[in-house]
């Protein structure tokens, strides 16, 4: 049951960042500041605004933490293997989860 939590707890951590940076009006100003500076077309501005995206780059270290903190058996015991594999899981979760919310 632990790492069921563990889980959910890393899927709403991540979820939670991902729409903090690309979408909270708190984070608004700077994000807009960061793409005036951008050149047209740059990936990074394009990174800012796309939670599909962006929740990659937040899950990947979410995984890692997970990996190295948490007592759960690991599927592989590979670092290598169950980084990435939680990583994209958790990324491809908190792309469904972004689906539920309501159009702002």
């Amino acid at each position: 049951m632990t790492g069921l939590i563990e889980i959910v707890v890393m899927l709403l951590f991540v979820a939670r960042v991902t729409r903090l940076i690309v979408a909270d009006e708190i984070t608004r100003r700077p994000r807009e500041a960061i793409v005036r500076r951008l050149p047209d077309g740059s990936p990074l501005a394009y990174l800012l605004f796309c939670r599909w995206c962006l929740s990659v780059w937040i899950a990947t270290p979410a995984a890692a933490a997970w990996w190295l903190l948490s007592d759960v058996p690991r599927w592989s015991r590979l670092w290598w293997a169950d980084v990435p594999t939680v990583a994209l899981a958790l990324s491809y979760a908190t792309g469904l989860l972004v689906r539920a919310e309501p159009e702002e």
